[in-house]
């Protein structure tokens, strides 16, 4: 299966580098001191204006202004954006580049067992924390956020997330079955 290895690999490679800006501009703005990106004579104010954009246009009240009630635990998602996610994605983009790293017993080519096993966590992670954020906007008040809204947040920007994330999470685990059964199977050939 190495040719959809490598299909995959480039998809994973793609969605990694574009989430990396969408991390700094969008997911983490929540933790930069707004005295950088608040104020319109803030060096950074077009996230403000970026922010300002897709609020008005989607109403992802997960990035309204207060006094939006942010449910308790999307802070700890940001956080866990910080801590996890962009330093997994930097070190994801540099891997996939090179090819995967050496250890994967394809001669080279693909992820290491190691590389699999950290993508695996992530997609877990990530499926979790996305399905708990969709959740979330399945409940929000049509009040504030119209059904064709939550139609394009739920179907298209955290579906779409969701459903990546899934397919790394399947994919990580296959291959890693497949490193384990082959050596179970080395084991019962001693």
């Amino acid at each position: 299966m190495p040719s959809t290895r490598h299909w995959l690999d480039k998809v994973y490679l793609v969605y990694f580098t574009i989430h990396i800006p969408i991390l700094f501009f969008v997911d983490l703005v929540p933790l930069y001191p707004p005295s950088l990106w608040a104020a319109p004579t803030s060096p950074l104010h077009f996230l403000s204006d970026l922010r300002t954009y897709y609020l008005t246009t989607y109403h992802d009240q997960f990035f309204a202004p207060p006094p939006a009630p942010i449910p308790n635990f999307f802070p700890f998602f940001c956080f866990l954006e910080l801590v996890f996610h962009l330093p997994v994605s930097v070190w994801a983009v540099r891997s996939l580049l090179r090819g995967g790293g050496s250890g994967s017993g394809d001669g080279g080519r693909g992820l290491s067992g190691g590389a699999e096993l950290l993508l695996l966590v992530y997609g877990v992670e990530t499926v979790l924390t996305t399905a708990t954020c969709m959740r979330e906007i399945y409940l929000w008040d049509a009040a504030l956020v119209t059904a064709e809204q939550k139609g394009v947040l739920l179907g298209g920007f955290y579906g779409g997330y969701l459903a990546l994330a899934a397919l790394l999470t399947a994919d990580m685990y296959a291959r890693l079955l497949k490193r384990i059964n082959a050596v179970d199977a080395g084991k019962k050939r001693q």
